[in-house]
């Protein structure tokens, strides 16, 4: 009872939700990080110790940057019970607002923890849904009529740790882990609220659809909340991702749900690598392949082999994964060149045609075609996207046979024989000094765990471009590689009259067996 006397001093439970508790007498592991908008919005970090939730205010809120300190300033010891706690706490009473579960978990301390908390100095590991990885929280010495102990919170250099130009987690991931309600939803008059069951004044097109939405103008709203598209809430809807178009994160995520049909094929169950730009595409953006904190469990972790061990590798199954990617600030994404099903065979080969300095675009076409041409001497059928950025893809479907040690050689033939039959034309080189005045033949996307943008996607680049899949008989000079926009590709698209890439899952094709690459290939 003596441990909570500080606390229960300082609350009437005749008038606030929040639990009286009891010190419990099991020892447990548990943490909790609460968001509390009280006079000034801070983050209350818990321990459990000793039966109850040793308990700090941290003003700024955790920081994933490594060594960066945050003031934490010790308080009274909490119940256990208080560690699900998520509510109003009416104004005139101790700590009045707003409280939401932001994380939570269990934590494991580095040696003694009751020796370290009274000498000032713990070093322990956060296994939460948002925060991870090592951390220290130490005592400063006390100042002159300073009343409660001030401490740093501080971040250890792990595989957790972010560089200082990296995404804040607490604007990454705002929401409670408790319901996935904001602040706003949990305070009075909005308790029970989910942003998931609300009905936005504009809803995007509904996944199953071939003709693509419009960007709704409502998502320049700056005011706009409690957004769904596709049924995955969204925070910040207002953001502009692209500053040059006007582009919001609803309007990004409205797009995709209104292309799903023609987008998914190229996307489900593929491992992604992401370029997250959360501030925009003007601003820091960095690339992701592995999970993290507060992601959405729309968003699926797998563990696949890596020849040495395992390593984690992330997909979507639906639109609703797709739409989370955005609402993490996803503004590209990748794929490989083969699906979670069969890793070690791949169904897709990449030739990417990368111009130097000084390339016309009139000669990447007639590279492309070029290189179609050799591939159908081959017996092989080919495919052709714009990439959103400056060339152009020759995309070769296959039934997942060979091997990707295979892949490589075969695409690495081709392209060398381009190269060296046009050496003026071609490099296979990507030394920059050496690309000049020619085009670079990437083959080596055909790589185990290289990835290509994939159809219809965006580019983080100005003007909001989207790699494009064509028919063989629209490319021509006059289309361009950032031609196809946000803004312009529903436009296309609603006047197909089919799908450019039409049978390109059913092409039934192998590689040519090695040695005979004149030959065409086995149809099976």
């Amino acid at each position: 009872m003596a441990k909570l006397a500080a606390y229960r001093a300082k609350r009437d439970f005749t008038k606030t939700s929040e639990p009286a508790g009891n010190a419990a007498r099991r020892q447990g592991s548990s943490f909790v990080v609460q968001k509390h908008d009280a006079s000034r919005l801070h983050y209350d970090f818990r321990l459990e110790l000793d039966g109850v939730l040793k308990s700090w205010a941290v003003s700024k809120g955790p920081s994933l940057v490594k060594g960066e300190k945050r003031l934490a300033v010790h308080v009274e010891d909490h119940p256990l019970d208080y560690g699900d706690f998520e509510g109003s706490i009416p104004e005139g009473q101790y700590g009045g607002g707003t409280v939401l579960l932001w994380d939570r978990g269990t934590w494991e301390p580095e040696g003694d923890p009751n020796e370290g908390y009274e000498k000032g100095r713990l070093t322990f590991r956060l296994n939460g849904e948002k925060l991870q990885g090592t951390w220290h929280l130490v005592r400063m010495a006390k100042r002159p009529r300073e009343r409660q102990e001030s401490w740093l919170l501080i971040k250890a250099e792990d595989g957790f740790a972010r560089s200082e130009d990296a995404p804040d987690i607490l604007e990454e991931a705002p929401l409670s882990v408790k319901t996935g309600r904001s602040l706003e939803e949990i305070a009075p008059g909005r308790a029970g609220k989910s942003p998931a069951k609300k009905s936005p004044a504009k809803q995007a097109a509904p996944a199953k659809t071939k003709s693509p939405a419009q960007p709704s103008s409502a998502a320049k709203d700056k005011k706009a909340s409690g957004i769904a598209v596709a049924g995955v809430p969204l925070t910040h809807p207002e953001r502009v991702l692209w500053e040059d178009q006007g582009v919001t994160k609803q309007e990004l995520a409205a797009f995709y749900a209104g292309i799903a049909d023609w987008l998914l094929p190229h996307l489900v169950n593929r491992p992604l690598t992401l370029m997250r730009c959360p501030g925009g595409a003007l601003k820091k953006c960095f690339i992701q392949r592995h999970s993290w904190a507060g992601m959405s469990d729309l968003i699926h972790r797998s563990m696949v082999s890596d020849g040495e061990g395992e390593q984690e590798v992330l997909s979507v199954r639906d639109i609703r994964g797709v739409v989370a990617l955005v609402q993490a600030g996803v503004l590209e994404m990748h794929v490989w060149g083969a699906t979670l099903a069969d890793l070690e065979r791949p169904d897709r080969l990449i030739f990417d045609f990368d111009p130097g300095e000084g390339v016309e675009w009139p000669r990447v076409v007639e590279g492309a075609l070029a290189a179609r041409e050799r591939l159908k001497a081959m017996g092989l059928e080919s495919f052709v996207k714009t990439t959103g950025g400056k060339g152009l893809h020759v995309v070769v479907p296959l039934k997942p046979k060979a091997p990707w040690k295979d892949a490589l050689s075969f695409t690495r033939e081709i392209a060398e024989a381009m190269a060296g039959d046009e050496p003026e034309r071609y490099t296979t080189t990507s030394v920059k000094q050496e690309r000049e005045g020619r085009i670079f033949i990437d083959y080596l996307r055909n790589n185990r765990e290289a990835s290509a943008v994939a159809p219809y996607s965006t580019r983080s680049r100005p003007g909001a471009p989207v790699a494009t899949p064509l028919a063989w008989e629209e490319l021509s000079n006059s289309i361009k590689p950032n031609g196809f926009t946000v803004e312009n590709l529903s436009k296309r698209l609603s006047t197909l009259k089919q799908d450019p890439w039409t049978g390109i899952g059913n092409v039934d094709q192998v590689l040519p067996e090695r040695g005979t690459s004149k030959k065409p290939a086995r149809k099976r």
